[in-house]
């Protein structure tokens, strides 16, 4: 395999760590052979990579022009991140999941996200305390502006996990959804009070609190399983919400559960896969974001290591 290792140490360390695994706890038939181990190996180095981004922008983001439409610089994970830090919880939960629901094109980038966020130039931005007033304000602005105002102007796509989504008005458009959202958050009073309750509900464990929230989050429309996970693993990574993944949340999932029984056997039955994907994040001292990153990748392309953006 011709291949750039980014860092070969930590790429045999992670190797071999899959082959101990192999061995002692768990078999793994998907990686009997080095050439497959190494690519997994590979693609869960990109998945650490890709949280430890998120750890980074959550320590580094500082200008409000990252939380601005049209400023140039609008990115929204670190825009979220500096309204978190000006104590504007309601605002940086918002964006983060207006960043989830409309997801990054690969050569659109945040265009969707900046543009619905700031009202596609119209003037004004929908930030909380705009949008929280009344749940169909947006989806009203959406039937009178779609489709000659949102099919103007530059190219503007939903992200690959989210092309399913759209615009138009109706009862699976984007106007519902973040209503949806809206109304999810409105039962609590504000994010800051969801917390609270939930934390009185089932204590303050990250892990715990981050399995209540995803079956909470069966309230708002059009997330489905990746959205929610997205959503709470961004909120997670970016240090807005304290939660981490308490398990990968591979059976109810495509292309991850399509990893796992790869790796694990295609005999192995759901609820095994998603306890033995837990047993590896362990291992492998990672958290299951990980797991369920690199094994949706690697089994797009399981013999030749190929980078995939996410």
């Amino acid at each position: 395999m011709t291949v750039r290792i980014k860092n070969e140490g930590i790429s045999n360390d992670i190797t071999a760590t899959l082959k101990n695994f192999s061995e002692t706890e768990i078999n793994l038939p998907g990686i009997s052979n080095p050439e497959r181990r190494f690519v997994l190996a590979q693609q869960i180095i990109d998945s650490i990579r890709r949280i430890e981004y998120l750890h980074v922008v959550s320590i580094r983001a500082k200008s409000a022009s990252l939380h601005t439409p049209y400023s140039g610089s609008f990115a929204p994970f670190g825009g979220a991140v500096v309204l978190h830090k000006a104590g504007r919880l309601d605002d940086a939960f918002w964006l983060v999941y207006l960043a989830t629901h409309f997801g990054k094109h690969k050569i659109d980038g945040w265009n969707l996200t900046e543009d619905f966020y700031g009202r596609f130039g119209q003037g004004g931005a929908w930030d909380w305390p705009t949008a929280s007033r009344d749940p169909l304000a947006i989806s009203l602005w959406l039937d009178s502006i779609y489709p000659t105002v949102t099919a103007s102007g530059r190219s503007r796509r939903f992200g690959n996990h989210r092309k399913f989504e759209t615009l138009k008005p109706g009862p699976k458009g984007t106007g519902q959804a973040v209503a949806s959202y809206i109304r999810w958050i409105a039962e609590y009073g504000s994010h800051d009070d969801l917390i609270r309750q939930v934390h009185k509900t089932v204590g303050q464990n990250p892990k715990e609190v981050f399995s209540y929230l995803y079956k909470d989050l069966n309230k708002v429309s059009k997330l489905g399983r990746l959205g929610k996970f997205d959503l709470l693993c961004y909120l997670g990574s970016l240090s807005i919400a304290p939660i981490v993944p308490d398990k990968a949340y591979i059976s109810e999932s495509t292309g991850p559960k399509a990893g796992a029984k790869s790796l694990f056997g295609s005999q192995t039955n759901t609820n095994t896969l998603e306890s033995a994907c837990t047993r590896l994040a362990d291992y492998l001292d990672v958290n299951p974001q990980v797991i369920e990153d690199a094994l949706c990748n690697w089994q797009k392309s399981p013999d030749k290591y190929v980078y995939f953006r996410g």
